[in-house]
């Protein structure tokens, strides 16, 4: 069952895990950080997804860069934004780095989002992906809501917490549009623990995270999944549809669009005036700290699965994206209108 559901997480990954590099490309990180204390801003709570995967890979940043402390803060707020926004703001040298979901700072510009006025998400530094996995629409296991199509005959709003304009409100508010029911957000949660809590007393229809944080409450049906957004479904679990498979036609790009913005997902991020020997060495610590056998036998033991893409193809991602997405403009606009 185990390496059923590996597939199904590393499916919506964009680029392979680098394998075998040369120990040059390693020791490359060995240097710059040394004897440094390293401040890592976790967009979220203690007890969410970012700050598991931000802890997991704690003690390997600080192997392969020499530092004298890998620092885990957690900076909650605004889905993300705030985090965002302190690293932007950063003096020239910090030692402070981002940790959280790329696909935040592509969305909430394009949103129009007051706490995404400030930065320009091109500029940030990318440097490298630790993970990327489907996200999930999942709804209360006593819900009467029991699939999709029921949501998209309610004869009311679905109810979706939120924890702020994040990339899960993102999300919702383009299945809404693609497959033709209404939402209301309602916006204040702290975290995926927060939202999640709601969705199982039922406060709220349903919401939407990453495969992995949902495992725990489908396994012990306090949740029930019923429609994923990723780009490369799995067969693995043919009982839960895909959100591109099941969108009309005229939406079908829209969805792809949102999909392959999503598979960004949890990554290190740089403020824009890094240092490029920082930005090289931070690169090659996190390549480095993602092929450790160690590493690898604790993300599968922990079933926290990683699916590397490399900073500088992150880079370039994102740019292409940034330029790619325009299409999604007016649904986000709309979305934060209806909460504001």
């Amino acid at each position: 069952m185990q390496t059923t559901r590996r597939k199904l997480v590393l499916a919506g990954a964009m680029a392979p895990v680098v394998l075998g590099m040369p120990g040059r490309v390693f020791a490359q990180a060995g240097s710059y950080y040394k004897d440094k204390v390293i401040i890592i801003n976790v967009a979220g709570g203690a007890a969410g997804g970012h700050t598991r995967y931000a802890r997991m890979l704690q003690p390997y940043l600080q192997k392969h860069t020499g530092a004298r402390e890998v620092r885990v803060v957690n900076m909650p707020g605004g889905g993300g934004l705030k985090a965002a926004n302190h690293i932007w703001r950063v003096k020239p040298g910090s030692p402070e780095i981002f940790f959280g979901n790329v696909s935040t700072l592509i969305l909430a510009p394009l949103a129009g989002s007051a706490g995404a006025q400030s930065f320009d998400p091109v500029k940030f530094n990318y440097l490298g992906r630790v993970t990327s996995e489907p996200r999930v629409l999942s709804v209360g296991g006593k819900s009467a809501i029991k699939t999709i199509q029921d949501v998209q005959k309610l004869k009311r709003p679905f109810v979706f917490p939120s924890q702020g304009t994040d990339e899960d409100f993102y999300t919702m508010a383009v299945l809404g549009d693609a497959l033709g029911f209404k939402v209301k957000a309602v916006t204040g949660y702290e975290g995926n623990a927060d939202t999640s809590l709601a969705v199982i007393k039922g406060d709220g229809d349903g919401h939407i995270t990453g495969w992995s944080e949902s495992l725990g409450p489908i396994r012990s049906g306090d949740k029930n999944p019923i429609l994923m957004v990723t780009s490369q479904p799995s067969p693995d679990y043919p009982q839960i549809p895909i959100a591109l498979n099941i969108a009309p036609a005229s939406k079908r790009a829209t969805v792809q669009a949102m999909a392959t913005i999503l598979e960004t997902h949890r990554s290190y991020i740089g403020p824009p005036n890094m240092d490029p020997q920082a930005i090289a060495a931070f690169r090659a610590a996190v390549t480095a700290a993602l092929n450790d056998p160690d590493l690898i036998a604790e993300s599968k033991k922990g079933e926290r699965p990683v699916a590397p893409m490399e900073g500088a193809i992150q880079q370039k991602r994102v740019a292409e994206l940034a330029k790619s997405s325009a299409s999604l403009e007016p649904i986000l606009k709309a979305a934060v209108k209806e909460i504001q």
